[in-house]
């Protein structure tokens, strides 16, 4: 079965922006070069650029062109958790996927984190502590505490699934009643004090800590 034009120029748009390492932000060529290059018509560039789109490889923004998304490619919700109504269970198997996954993932940043990488650790949890120390939601930058430290670790595809993992953080939160924020401080700087010092076992066994008293309050309110 022949590929459809419309897969065809998704396939070569995707091979244009990885040839020449565009990088988020980065704009595309307009659709009439585009459709010039690919030897496709106009109509077929459009087709492709809303499709790849939908799939946030691209952002589109009118009347200023097309651009390389700095969602990756990553889709909202791709566990499908917000279609999960039990949010203490679902809480609780996630965290357990978290304690398999992160500790490791903290360890190899301890090995692997530049200078830089430890400066957006500790600007990331710097940021967390002033929004908890003023009562302000901070489910967001928790997550982007945790996705320094798997950027950090120098491994492209934790990279990726942490992105994955974190769209439980709000509902662990939630669960929690917000009881353990002022945990999350102590936690955190201890978890970045072990990966700027290289401690990789300070490290792993912060992060364990830190998930593991998560785990043992969502275990006292799961169900029997």
């Amino acid at each position: 079965m022949n590929t459809p034009l419309s897969e065809l120029a998704q396939q070569n748009i995707i091979k244009l922006i990885t040839t020449n390492k565009l990088d988020p932000g980065d704009k595309l060529p307009t659709e009439y070069e585009l459709a010039d290059r690919l030897n496709v018509g106009r109509s077929t560039i459009r087709e492709a650029v809303k499709a790849l789109a939908s799939r946030n490889i691209l952002k589109i923004k009118q009347g200023a062109g097309t651009f390389v998304s700095s969602e990756r490619g990553m889709i909202k919700d791709p566990l499908g958790l917000s279609l999960i109504n039990d949010d203490v269970n679902l809480a609780f198997d996630m965290i357990n996927v978290r304690l398999i996954f992160e500790p490791e993932m903290a360890a190899l940043a301890a090995t692997n984190a530049t200078e830089d990488d430890c400066a957006v650790i500790g600007e990331a949890c710097t940021v967390v502590e002033k929004l908890i120390e003023n009562s302000n939601e901070y489910s967001r930058e928790d997550s982007a505490f945790h996705e320094a430290i798997a950027r950090a670790s120098g491994n492209k595809i934790i990279d990726r699934i942490v992105k994955v993992i974190h769209s439980s953080v709000q509902k662990n939160i939630f669960v929690t009643e917000d009881s353990l924020k002022h945990d999350t401080l102590i936690y955190h700087r201890q978890i970045f004090q072990a990966i700027k010092d290289n401690d990789i076992v300070g490290a792993r066994c912060g992060m364990i800590m830190h998930l593991n008293n998560l785990r043992n309050f969502i275990l006292k309110k799961r169900k029997p």
